[in-house]
């Protein structure tokens, strides 16, 4: 396999060092669900990310861990 593709693992890395902070698996899968992140399934059900997208993402600070009670709370 290339390393043009990388699991969900490595794109939380990759992503949380690139923002200089914590970043979410559930918010990694948000961004491939927006389409701002590729992906491509396997056989077996294995899904892969495009790093190149992952190494392109930047998080900001205060998003990425997807705390939706703390936002409603605030209202």
């Amino acid at each position: 396999m290339s390393n043009t593709w990388i699991t969900h693992a490595e794109a939380v890395t990759i992503i949380g060092k690139n923002s200089h902070h914590p970043v979410s698996p559930q918010y990694v899968q948000a961004l491939v669900n927006r389409g701002k992140i590729g992906m491509r399934s396997f056989p077996g059900g294995k899904q892969l990310l495009k790093r190149s997208n992952v190494e392109a993402t930047r998080v900001a600070v205060g998003t990425g861990n997807l705390h939706h009670r703390d936002r409603a709370s605030t209202s």
